[in-house]
């Protein structure tokens, strides 16, 4: 079902194009504008979503932007969506193993988060990059799993993903080639699909359905199900489905030996594949044409669609080749930006470690700095002032080296940091009185307020009244 997730998604874009350029065009007028650095992760993979729908390309490096930038600010809501829409940008453009990857990181994060919905989707995307990279057990490993958690989330959780999750463990099953496991899922996607209503949900669960009996050899079966599949995806916006459903409904006549509805409807899925730049679509039709007319001795048309089918295998290597060399590509890019991002930091950690040194340096430099005022002739206060000052320097210094090995130790969790914080507060706090008043004394006790001189009053002598 992998080229119809994706057909999916760009026939949702295709309706919405007009609405997708006016939103992006309205995200980058506010990103070129927004100086806080949480918010500009936000637009950043807000645009990139966006971009997903239009020019994977460009959702490719706005959301690493995004992703570089909230690593670097340790803002783990943006880093979680960054990835995610890293990750949907890397499978449109058909790089699944790097999308695993990403995938794979976002499942750390929010391993360690209260978000049931975001932990059940990594899950679902994990299984479904391993479906396509062909590792069915690893697959069916993590799509388990996520079922077992949108049971268990329940709510808009379970109504958004349930039936995503149980039609990719159907085709799963479907293509290790084990039809009775494949039914199961399928049924229970289409009772779920039922329920909602929802056109598209109704005829890929009756295609996955149709295929699995078709498997079994349930011809009957089989064929009603590919026709109701057929009525529910017959829309316009999903020919891609329609050329699997028309080319299932080929190679069951061919079974049962109808041989004009087996050249009728694969004739028509060749058409729709054809129209719609569907090479892979019109490589399978073109093959079972092949085949089909050279059983019934109609070697000139088995060899016109044995020449389509070879000129189409060329073009899909061409483009095969081409996708490798964009994936290459973007790798580099991303790379690179890595290493600049990589610099960026390394120098703010310079420019944070000379900081620090200034200040390690300055302290000493105030303590000796109230020692010499305290040896002068000067009023205590300003002795005491100094003294004070000097140990607020000392303390506040000791706060700044504990932070970041308190951040890091809370996995910055602001309750956690404040608890830590405030332990530490209760122990220097009563250490820096102490200190203030035995340094205050030892530099004031020999400093006299000023020299103070007392004299005597002057002898009266009385005066005898004559």
């Amino acid at each position: 079902m992998r080229s119809v997730l994706l057909f999916l998604f760009l026939s949702h874009c295709a309706i919405c194009g007009y609405t997708q350029v006016n939103k992006t065009d309205s995200l980058s007028r506010l990103l070129a504008s927004e100086k806080t650095d949480t918010n500009r992760v936000t637009l950043l993979w807000r645009l990139a979503e966006r971009y997903n729908s239009i020019n994977p390309d460009t959702a490719l490096k706005l959301s690493q932007q995004a992703l570089l930038l909230a690593r670097r600010i340790r803002y783990t809501e943006g880093e979680s969506r960054s990835l995610a829409i890293l990750a949907t940008a890397q499978y449109l453009l058909g790089n699944y193993p790097k999308a695993l990857n990403n995938y794979m990181l976002k499942l750390k994060i929010e391993e360690k988060r209260n978000s049931p919905r975001n932990y059940v989707s990594a899950l679902s995307n994990i299984g479904l990059m391993y479906i396509l990279l062909g590792e069915y057990p690893n697959a069916l490993s993590y799509l388990y799993r996520a079922n077992e958690m949108v049971e268990v989330a329940g709510g808009k959780a379970r109504e958004e993903l349930k039936y995503n999750i149980i039609v990719n463990i159907g085709e799963t099953y479907y293509r290790m080639n084990r039809p009775d496991s494949s039914d199961l899922y399928f049924r229970k996607a289409l009772a779920i699909a039922q329920q909602t209503g929802n056109h598209f949900s109704l005829g890929a669960a009756m295609l996955g359905e149709a295929n699995v009996l078709a498997l079994q050899d349930n011809h009957k079966a089989a064929l009603q199900y590919y026709y109701s599949a057929f009525n529910y995806l017959n829309d316009g916006l999903n020919n891609e489905m329609l050329c699997e459903v028309t080319l299932g409904m080929a190679k069951v006549y061919e079974k049962t030996d109808r041989k004009d509805s087996a050249v009728f409807f694969g004739n028509k899925s060749f058409t729709m594949a054809e129209k719609g730049h569907f090479l892979s679509r019109q490589l399978d039709a073109a093959y079972f044409l092949s085949q089909h007319y050279k059983k019934r001795q109609r070697y000139d048309n088995a060899f016109y669609y044995l020449e389509r089918a070879s000129v189409l295998q060329e073009a899909i290597k061409g483009q095969e080749k081409t996708r490798e060399a964009m994936i290459i590509s973007n790798n580099e890019q991303m790379r690179q930006a890595e290493l600049a991002e990589q610099k960026l930091q390394e120098k703010e950690m310079r420019s944070k470690q000379l900081q620090l040194l200034v200040i390690a340096i300055c302290i000493p430099m105030l303590f000796l700095l109230t020692l010499f005022i305290s040896r002068i002739k000067i009023h205590r206060m300003i002795v005491r002032f100094m003294g004070v000052i000097s140990l607020l320097f000392l303390f506040e210094f000791i706060t700044l080296l504990l932070h970041p090995m308190v951040a890091d130790f809370a996995q910055h969790i602001p309750i956690l940091e404040l608890l830590i914080f405030v332990s530490i507060a209760a122990i220097i706090i009563p250490m820096h009185h102490r200190l203030e008043h035995l340094l205050i004394d030892k530099l004031t006790h020999v400093q006299p307020l000023g020299p103070i001189t007392q004299t005597k009053p002057k002898s009266v002598k009385p005066k005898i009244k004559k």
